[in-house]
């Protein structure tokens, strides 16, 4: 073959080991606390866990449904188990929980995240799913 299209196909193997170098980079679980406003109900404070699983810059984002949420309260000195829920097709779980501390566990993910609860608020966890290691 000709020199100069080894050489071109080269450059384009090195660009394209670039960009996903750098993709790579960019792609790590990632989890938000939103606040939903209202106000708490009879004592209660909503807590919305949202689960979404991130294949990759090509693989999409979809939610993870039917998994298993714990949550734990704190209660001054230790978490203990405090109640659970399954995600929805739209990889939510809803609770109505007291204000506190809670540290909530998405089981299959074997991922641990702490809330302090003093108003309704959202957990969005996008899960790296090619990254976990």
């Amino acid at each position: 073959m000709n020199k100069q299209i080894l050489l071109a196909l080269a450059v384009i193997v090195i660009i394209i080991m670039a960009i996903g170098v750098y993709e790579g980079h960019k792609y790590k679980t990632e989890i938000n606390t939103i606040t939903l406003g209202g106000s708490q109900n009879n004592g209660l404070y909503t807590l919305k866990v949202n689960v979404i699983m991130n294949y990759g810059p090509f693989g999409g984002k979809s939610p993870l449904a039917n998994a298993v949420i714990w949550v734990y309260k704190y209660n001054g000195t230790t978490y203990s188990f405090y109640t659970y829920n399954f995600t929805n097709a739209q990889g939510v779980a809803m609770f109505n929980l007291p204000m506190g501390q809670y540290k909530i566990l998405v089981t299959q993910l074997h991922l641990t995240y702490d809330v302090n609860l003093n108003q309704n608020e959202e957990v969005i966890i996008s899960y790296a799913y090619l990254n976990s290691g």
